[in-house]
């Protein structure tokens, strides 16, 4: 249930981990309570072939732009320079948000799309680019491990302590299509079809302009009863866009489920204000790997002080887990009888190829 941002749904019929960004929502009731996810801001510019990984519709444009990167490798005469350039595929990225995505990525492009163009298979190429030293870094070291040499297995190309720190145009000898390339922090380049930027964090702009006391990377600090500091009983912050400077929680989905269930029980009256604090419960950490594989992380389960350690779950197990917990959180009747119908309809006929 990792940042994984806040609303991880149904996608998994398209190229799915899409599903984790929440829209960024300002609810006004007599208070204000600001819930800000916040959204990745780079130096990268989202363009052509180039995409963010927060709302549905990045998932249709890196879907229609993985179709058109094959359908364009296979219009005859195309070099096969150029047809490895146009079937890379580079997510940027190691959490789990990425972790998930690329796993996805590969299954469709190796599963699916290539059912269309069989010749093609020996041009694909998946990268995976994280500046940092591991994998799905909250996660336990055993874990991060299983997930590399898993990826690695099915030939996707992991580069770790290495970042993004360009992307140019770029003319190769014969190419049809403009083409780009990204610039590696160990001097390398990375020619893509397809980049996919899941990484960083960073407050969105309405956040950084409130007039508010602000802590790290321009989180707005609350005290414990997730009032905003100075303004204690008017205003209050939950989610990504709030810090309490004390007792700093990860920016998880289940972190600002928990403070919505709290703040909705001040709202409706059911406690007053500062009658008791928030405290978050730790459910554990979970990832689908692909190929129906996943990984749960159930070090420090529990409130703060109280925490217990439940061993950890790879493969098939892991992943049943995965989806259920989600299933189960859906809030209609609708989604939890079509979820499950897109789930055997992708096992028994694969994922739809077509756009949309």
């Amino acid at each position: 249930m990792r940042r994984h941002n806040t609303n991880r749904l149904m996608a998994l019929h398209t190229i799915s981990c899409i599903l984790h960004n929440a829209y960024c929502t300002l609810h006004i009731i007599p208070y204000l309570l600001s819930l800000f996810l916040m959204p990745t801001r780079s130096s990268i510019v989202e363009g052509e072939g180039i995409y963010f990984l927060k709302h549905l519709y990045h998932a249709r444009k890196i879907r229609n732009n993985i179709i058109d990167s094959f359908e364009m490798a296979a219009v005859p005469g195309t070099s096969a320079e150029e047809r490895e350039r146009l079937l890379s595929f580079v997510v940027v990225g190691g959490g789990p948000t990425s972790c998930e995505f690329v796993a996805e990525l590969y299954d469709f492009v190796t599963t699916d799309i290539v059912k269309l163009y069989p010749d093609l298979v020996q041009h694909i190429k998946v990268s995976l680019v994280e500046a940092g030293p591991a994998l799905l870094g909250p996660f336990d070291a055993k874990l991060q491990e299983y997930t590399k040499r898993l990826f690695e297995t099915r030939d996707i190309d992991v580069r770790l302590a290495t970042s993004v720190g360009a992307v140019e145009d770029y003319e190769g000898d014969g190419f049809r299509f403009p083409a780009k390339k990204a610039l590696l922090s160990d001097g390398s380049e990375l020619p893509f079809g397809t980049l996919v930027w899941s990484a960083g964090l960073k407050a969105v702009h309405f956040t950084e302009d409130l007039d508010l006391p602000k802590g790290q990377n321009g989180r707005i600090l609350v005290d414990d009863y997730l009032r905003v500091k100075g303004y204690e009983g008017s205003i209050w912050a939950m989610g990504d866009s709030a810090m309490n400077e004390h007792e700093p929680l990860p920016q998880l989905a289940q972190v600002a489920r928990q403070q919505g269930m709290y703040l909705a029980d001040i709202f409706n009256k059911k406690q007053t204000e500062d009658e008791k604090s928030f405290k978050y419960f730790s459910l554990g950490s979970m990832a689908s790997v692909g190929k129906f594989k996943g990984l749960y992380d159930g070090k420090n389960i529990g409130v703060k002080g109280e925490e217990i350690d439940v061993p950890g779950m790879t493969g098939f197990v892991a992943l049943l887990v995965w989806r259920f917990a989600y299933w189960g959180r859906q809030t209609s009747i609708e989604n939890k009888i079509l979820i499950p119908m897109y789930w055997l309809k992708s096992f028994f006929f694969g994922r739809d190829t077509s756009r949309f």
